[in-house]
C-alpha cells in the first residue's frame, strides 16, 4: 500500500471514530446539549454514555422527560471520571470546590473536558489548567463567557494573528435587562429586580449579577486569554448596578448615552487594565444598543480593526450551542492527534502585571445635591480645575427652595484625582450629598 493510499485509510478510519461523553449535570443547559445532539446529524460520532444526576429521583425524572435509557444515569461521579471507555466529560453542574474535585479525577484519568463554569475557571482554573497540561488534555469553554456568543473561539482562533488592544463587553444578561427596564419603564432598581426575579431572569440571590461578580469572573478569563498570561480575578476591579438610579439612567439619556454594566480590558500598556463597572456609553457605541437579557462583545485587534459580536448570553440552548461548538472542536482535533490543539491549551505560567484602578483614566459624570446659594457652581469649578480636570459641561436643575441640583461631565483623569476631588467636594459647605458617581465610556 502506497503512502497516500496508507494516510487516506487512516483519514477515513479516523473520520468515524466514535468519542464517548460524559454528562455531568443534566438542568437547563444539559437538556439543551441533548437536544441538539440528537438533532444533528454531525453529533453521529458523540455518544453520551454516562450521565449524572444528582439523586436516583431526579436521574428517573430525567429518563422519563428525555426519553433516555435509564441504566445510562449514575449519581456517583466517579463512574464518569474513572471509567477508562469516556473519552471526553462535559461538566455543567456549576459550583467551584466540589466540582474541582470532580475535574482534577477526570483529568487525572486522561479525560478531556468541555465547561460552562466561570466560577471554576476565574477562581481555580490555575490547577485544573495545570493538571491538564501534565495529563496532555484539554480544556474547553467556551460556553463560560456570553453563552451562545463564540468570543473565545474567536479570540483564540480568528484573532490569533491579533494583539488585542482592547475589549468591551456585555457580559451578564440580568444587569442589561434590569438596566433596560428600568429606562424603558421609569422604574426603581429594586422594583425592577423583583421583577426579574419573578420572571426568573434574575436569582434568588442576585449578588453575584448586581454587584458584578459573574461579570469580573469572565473579564478574568477573557483578560487571561487577551494577554496570554494568569490573571487574578481578585485584581480586577469591581462594581456593581445596585446604586444606579433612575435619575442616573434619564440623566445619561439626555446627554446621548445608555448605562450599561461593561467588562473592560485594555492591552496597549505595560500593565493589563482589567475591570467591572457601569459606565455611559455613547449612543454612536454598538454596545448602546444591546438591550434587555442579550451579550455583546466589542474587540479591536492592531491588524483586524474593531469587531462586535452579539447574541444571546444565556439560557439553554444558546448556552448548550457553545458546548456543542466545543465538543465538535475537540472531537476533530482528537481524531487527528493525540496530542491536544495547542491554541486550546494553557500554556502561559505568569501572571499579568495588572493596573491599579487608581492608576486608571477615566471621564466621569458627577451628580450633587446642594444648598441653592450664590458661588456654587464656581466652587464646583474652582475644585476641578485646581485638580487639572476639565469639566465638559455643568448643569444646575430641579432648583426648589433652598435646594439644588447640579451634574456635570469631566473629561479624563486618574481614579485617584477623581476621588481626591469628590472629597474636596463633599467639604463644600454649599454641597449636600454627592448623589451619584459614574465612569464615562471615552
Amino acid at each position: 500500500m502506497s503512502s497516500q493510499t496508507q494516510e487516506k485509510a487512516e483519514s477515513a478510519t479516523n473520520s468515524t471514530k466514535k468519542f464517548k461523553l460524559g454528562l455531568l449535570g443534566c438542568g437547563t443547559v444539559g437538556s439543551g446539549l441533548l437536544k441538539i445532539l440528537a438533532a444533528n446529524p454531525r453529533s453521529q460520532n458523540l455518544q453520551v454514555v454516562k450521565i449524572l444526576a444528582r439523586n436516583d429521583k431526579r436521574a428517573d425524572e430525567l429518563a422519563t422527560q428525555l426519553e433516555l435509557d435509564r441504566t445510562i444515569f449514575t449519581t456517583d461521579a466517579s463512574e464518569i471520571t474513572s471509567d477508562p471507555e469516556l473519552d471526553i466529560v462535559v461538566e455543567l453542574m456549576g459550583g467551584v470546590e466540589h466540582t474541582k474535585k470532580i475535574l482534577l479525577d477526570a483529568i487525572n484519568n486522561k479525560k478531556n473536558i468541555v465547561t460552562a463554569n466561570k466560577d471554576l475557571l476565574a477562581l481555580e482554573g490555575e490547577e485544573l489548567f495545570e493538571a491538564a497540561k501534565e495529563n496532555g488534555v484539554s480544556i474547553y469553554f467556551e460556553a463560560a463567557v456570553a453563552g451562545g456568543i463564540p468570543i473565545i473561539s474567536t479570540l483564540k482562533q480568528s484573532l490569533s494573528g491579533n494583539t488585542i488592544l482592547q475589549l468591551q463587553g456585555i457580559i451578564n444578561g440580568t444587569t442589561n435587562y434590569i438596566l433596560d427596564v428600568m429606562k424603558k419603564e421609569g422604574r426603581s432598581f429594586n422594583d425592577v429586580l423583583k421583577a426579574a426575579q419573578d420572571l426568573g431572569f434574575a436569582e434568588s440571590d442576585p449578588t453575584n449579577d448586581v454587584e458584578g461578580y459573574d461579570a469580573a469572573y469572565k473579564t478574568a478569563i477573557l483578560a487571561s486569554i487577551i494577554s496570554g498570561k494568569r490573571v487574578n480575578v481578585k485584581d480586577v476591579f469591581c462594581e456593581g448596578i445596585a446604586n444606579i438610579s433612575s435619575t442616573d439612567i434619564q440623566s445619561a439619556d439626555k446627554r446621548g448615552y445608555e448605562i450599561k454594566l461593561l467588562g473592560i480590558i485594555k492591552n496597549d500598556e505595560e500593565k493589563l487594565d482589567a475591570r467591572v463597572h457601569p459606565v455611559f456609553v455613547p449612543k454612536t457605541n454598538p454596545l448602546s444598543n444591546v438591550h434587555m437579557e442579550n451579550n455583546a462583545v466589542l474587540v479591536e485587534g492592531d491588524a483586524v480593526g474593531m469587531l462586535t459580536l452579539i447574541g444571546k448570553g444565556a439560557g439553554s440552548l444558546p448556552t448548550a450551542s457553545s458546548v456543542y461548538g466545543d465538543l465538535m472542536m475537540l472531537s476533530s482535533s482528537l481524531s487527528s492527534s493525540s496530542i491536544p490543539d495547542q491554541q486550546f491549551v494553557c500554556t502561559h505560567s505568569d501572571y499579568a502585571a495588572m493596573k491599579d484602578i487608581n492608576d486608571v483614566e477615566n471621564s466621569f459624570y458627577i451628580r450633587v445635591s446642594m444648598h441653592d446659594k450664590v458661588g456654587v457652581l464656581k466652587d464646583l469649578g474652582d475644585i476641578t480645575s485646581s485638580n487639572g480636570a476639565n469639566v465638559k459641561f455643568i448643569d444646575q436643575y430641579n432648583v426648589q427652595g433652598q435646594e439644588a441640583h447640579a451634574d456635570f461631565i469631566i473629561d479624563p483623569v486618574k481614579e485617584s484625582i477623581m476621588q481626591k476631588m469628590l472629597t474636596d467636594i463633599r467639604a463644600l459647605d454649599t454641597i449636600k450629598e454627592v448623589e451619584s458617581v459614574i465612569r464615562v465610556l471615552n
